[in-house]
């Protein structure tokens, strides 16, 4: 099947979530700009580096919640509602002057604007069939990182207008996310009620216990972890080594444009071609390079090398990454697609919280052995990957492949709820 013909078939459901994810990230306002925004305010770097720890606690827990309700509840309303409330909580940031009211707001903001994720995931895993999931997620990607390349630009010219409209502006966003939701999607997986149809008992909505048992998918998880750890290094500390080695911050600039250019024109047809292998292997692959790609990118020295390395884990990101955020939806049960989505979710969201906070501490004790590290947890992580299961295979267009037996030694997963 032809790109233009599988996009073509993707459903009204996967275009409405990734339009909405786009003008979601491209409001993400608040993230970027909070830390300046206090610093202006008169309280330090540090209090100001809680504040954006907080928001990241915030989205922690919404995950966690999130997955849980998207399966309790259903994706749609959850979706609209989060959206709906983390805009009003979002305009609402300015009103506040105490710093543990700002603390205790931000907190909540993370929370609220993290409960949809595992829901649009889980709602895009439902509505798209299994050979299109690839496809689906990679555009996915594709509308998050055109709106994070182009948002932040909007986000400083309000910011020197007005913080306050920058607030406004990041509030507004996700209430249109919320409406499109509201009057675009519909629900594709019903909701049963305890009772179940025509008196016969519905299956009991499982706990995270389903994941916990799921050993295999916690292998994954914690190679999301690791993965995430080294990713996150493109903005932790990539920026100091870049300054070290003489470079302005419009260079800087400049070589994070050319992962997000990549990203952009490459990511959907490399999608196409690594969809036509074994995932755990195209994981595999993409891991072990970002690994090494990271680890040369911190030890290059010249603009010209560390443009040739970006290039590399860039090319890793584009391998993995697209397959292992359609992994979940894979090898999740149905009635557990939202905490598998959740789980998922959590997981990026300790390495982004581990990494800057890690990688930061040993990159001031030793550049060197920071970035070696970077090398050996990607190829844990690609050992990681490994152990997890195989994915039911697809083939385009014809009706998805039963899911394997379980085997001796691979948990039997549980009915339960999942999210993204």
């Amino acid at each position: 099947m032809s790109l233009r013909t599988d996009v073509a078939r993707l459903p009204r459901s996967a275009w409405v979530i990734c339009a909405g994810m786009f003008i979601n990230k491209f409001g993400n306002f608040v993230n970027v700009f909070i830390v300046l925004y206090l610093v202006q305010n008169g309280y330090s770097a540090a209090q100001s580096g809680v504040a954006l720890g907080v928001i990241g606690l915030g989205n922690m827990i919404g995950n966690i919640v999130g997955g849980s309700l998207a399966d309790r509840i259903g994706r749609k309303p959850l979706l609209v509602w989060s959206m709906l409330a983390s805009g009003v909580v979002t305009m609402v940031v300015p009103l506040f002057t105490d710093y543990l009211a700002i603390i205790a707001w931000l907190t909540l903001l993370g929370f609220v604007s993290q409960l949809f994720r595992p829901a649009a995931g889980a709602l895009l895993v439902d509505s798209v069939p299994p050979e299109q999931r690839l496809t689906a997620f990679a555009f996915l990607r594709l509308a998050i990182n055109v709106g994070m390349a182009v948002g932040p630009a909007v986000g400083g010219f309000l910011s020197s207008y007005s913080y306050t409209w920058m607030f406004i502006g990041d509030g507004i966003t996700s209430i249109l996310f919320g409406l499109l939701a509201m009057f675009l999607l519909k629900e594709v997986r019903e909701v049963r009620s305890p009772g179940g149809p025509d008196g016969v008992p519905a299956a009991p909505a499982a706990g995270y216990g389903t994941v916990l048992r799921d050993l295999r998918f916690l292998a994954f998880l914690l190679a999301m972890v690791g993965a995430t750890y080294v990713y996150i290094q493109h903005t932790a500390t990539l920026p100091l080594h870049v300054t070290a080695a003489g470079f302005s911050n419009e260079q800087f600039g400049l070589l994070i444009g050319l992962n997000a250019l990549l990203v952009v024109v490459f990511e959907i047809p490399i999608t196409r071609l690594t969809g036509r292998f074994d995932a755990r292997v195209m994981m595999c692959a993409g891991l072990v390079i970002l690994g090494a790609g990271m680890a040369l990118t911190g030890l290059s020295g010249s603009i010209v090398a560390l443009a040739a390395t970006i290039t590399v884990w860039t090319v890793a990101e584009m391998v993995y990454t697209p397959i292992a955020n359609a992994y979940p939806g894979d090898v999740a049960p149905e009635s557990a697609r939202g905490r598998y989505q959740g789980a998922e979710g959590l997981a990026h969201t300790i390495g982004a919280t581990a990494g800057p906070v890690i990688g930061g501490a040993l990159y001031a004790v030793s550049a060197a052995t920071h970035w070696w590290l970077c090398l050996v947890i990607g190829l844990a992580s690609a050992a990681l990957v490994m152990l997890a299961r195989k994915p039911p295979a697809v083939d385009a267009g014809e009706p998805a492949a039963q899911a394997p037996a379980v085997q001796a030694g691979e948990p039997a997963a549980v009915e339960g709820g999942k999210s993204a």
